[in-house]
């Protein structure tokens, strides 16, 4: 039987805002009102940021069942087309965010596309496709161990999404919301415990 695990955004500095600013120059803020992907316009694209979620307690050895997103929409955005991709932080306990050059630093998982994303309406839930494979990829970590901090970016800084003004989708951020900030559901199945079988301990 899975364990459920909800996680949330707990402080200002665990999540940050990223894009290619006036065409000049990536830029950097944890004091942003967004989460945003996409392209704004020519002053402001390649979007996307990182969010850190304390606590995960996942024992070691366990198998994720599920695991996705849920971002709130900050406006109502329709302009289409919006591409993405949502990826992990490849490290055993990561810590908060700083800089620009502590966030380009920081080593990722493998990926998952998020793709063609529907119209979002203001104050309405979305959840992002699966990323079980993004966190099984963290907790299978030689240095993982329950409790750890996790960190997850979500981001067009390929500049995949079409040019078009306002091509983006706003979530909440931690300085928006501190209830429907950037929310992380996962579903595990612990450890076989050894020795154990059908509720007996074999000799």
């Amino acid at each position: 039987m899975s364990t459920v695990l909800n996680l949330t955004v707990a402080a200002s500095e665990d999540d940050c805002y990223v894009d290619w600013h006036n065409g000049a120059a990536w830029v950097f803020a944890f004091t942003t009102l967004r989460q945003m992907v996409g392209y704004y316009g020519s002053a402001s694209y390649k979007r996307g940021g990182g969010m850190r979620f304390l606590n995960a307690t996942i024992p070691k050895g366990a198998t994720i069942d599920t695991a996705y997103l849920t971002l709130q929409a900050m406006d109502s955005n329709a302009v289409d087309t919006v591409n993405s991709k949502i990826s992990g932080e490849a490290a055993d306990n990561p810590i908060t965010f700083s800089n620009l050059a502590d966030y380009q630093a920081r080593a990722k998982t493998t990926t998952v596309n998020w793709n063609a994303i529907d119209d979002w309406t203001a104050d309405a839930d979305y959840n992002s496709p699966e990323i079980k494979t993004i966190i099984q990829e963290i907790v299978n970590r030689a240095g993982w161990a329950s409790g750890n901090a996790l960190v997850l970016f979500w981001d067009d800084h390929d500049d995949l999404s079409s040019h078009n003004a306002q091509c983006v989708r706003m979530a909440k951020s931690y300085n928006t919301d501190t209830t429907y900030c950037a929310r992380l559901h996962i579903e595990y199945t612990p450890p076989a415990v050894a020795g154990r079988s059908h509720g007996y301990i074999i000799g």
